[in-house]
């Protein structure tokens, strides 16, 4: 469909993309969660201008939004591209061999330290929150 150089292109533009999606994604993410939590802490502090005790589930929501999740979809994320990856480097040519390589083997190892971490959590990473 492309020649190959152009082709070498269209690959960087549609991962470039991919990533800089996933990025905003993120920050898009986090910018919700600190809203959430600023308006927690308004409630908060308007409740204790009022000489009035804050309501239990404003603190219970800002002590959830403290705690991690376990980074079980990380490991299906980098466990598929590691696969994705070891096939690439499978059906490579000889001299394109050593990238896909060196790719499969992070993304493997980082699928491997994602799944230690999610198991080992000090409590009980068996499953992801569901109230989060």
């Amino acid at each position: 469909m492309f020649s190959g150089e152009v082709e070498k292109w269209v690959v960087a533009a549609f991962i470039f993309g991919a990533v800089s999606v996933a990025m905003v994604g993120a920050a898009w993410a986090q910018w919700l969660e600190h809203k959430r939590r600023s308006q927690a802490m308004d409630v908060i502090k308007a409740a204790i201008e009022a000489g009035r005790e804050p309501p239990a589930i404003v603190y219970e929501q800002i002590k959830k939004a403290g705690q991690t999740k376990p980074p079980w979809g990380e490991v299906v994320v980098f466990s598929g591209l590691g696969f994705g990856f070891w096939v690439a480097y499978a059906n490579a040519a000889p001299d394109d061999k050593v990238q896909f390589l060196v790719v499969a083997a992070t993304m493997t190892a980082t699928a491997l330290g994602c799944l230690a971490l999610a198991i080992t959590r000090p409590d009980g990473g068996g499953k992801d929150d569901e109230s989060a």
